[in-house]
């Protein structure tokens, strides 16, 4: 997983070279489609795959809390000793429990730091979204057990408004995988 991975942000960051440079060069103002990764991986993917002999990874349960670490199941016990040993904090941390200054360095410093850019801090280019009444998507429930709905197609009813009422100011994007992007 680590070398396809690594080969993989390797392939992006070159395609944004290479977008950098034909912008730079030509002087192509033209926006680019810019590469993304999706990582698609397993549901609890680094957690207890089995527990109760009941499949954890890939499933609903790895939502949910997968050990219950009490009296009544003391073999929960090593299995979570395994789980967390499995992330190697010895590698990470020094015995003071601080970040190895191996990896501390690695992090990006001054503007290139993820809150130092205006586009990710949440403040600077921050504008307020249109808003439709919540109102209009409520769910009448008069009584428990009385109502049957689906709160994702609610939520996606709201979210089509959202993105209508703000569609010309690009201040709100809903996405997914498309097979126009890049997708590594």
């Amino acid at each position: 997983m680590h070398q396809l991975m690594a080969a993989t942000m390797e392939e992006a960051i070159e395609d944004i070279r290479q977008i950098q440079k034909n912008a730079r060069n030509t002087n192509d103002a033209v926006r680019p489609r810019w590469p993304m990764i999706v990582l698609r991986s397993p549901k609890g993917w680094t957690g207890p795959k089995v527990v109760d002999g009941l499949q954890i990874e890939g499933t609903f349960r790895a939502h949910q809390v997968p050990l219950i670490v009490d009296s009544g199941h003391p073999d929960h016990v090593a299995q979570l000793e395994s789980w967390m040993k499995s992330y190697k904090a010895e590698e990470l941390f020094d015995e003071n429990g601080r970040l190895i200054s191996e990896l501390a360095e690695l992090a990006p410093k001054g503007d290139r730091r993820m809150g130092a850019n205006a586009h990710a801090n949440g403040g600077i280019l921050l504008r307020d979204l249109r808003m439709p009444d919540f109102r209009l998507h409520a769910v009448s429930v008069p009584s428990p057990r009385a109502t049957d709905a689906q709160d994702t197609l609610v939520l996606g009813k709201f979210l089509r408004d959202v993105a209508t009422l703000n569609q010309d100011q690009r201040n709100f994007r809903i996405f997914g995988p498309t097979r126009r992007s890049p997708i590594y």
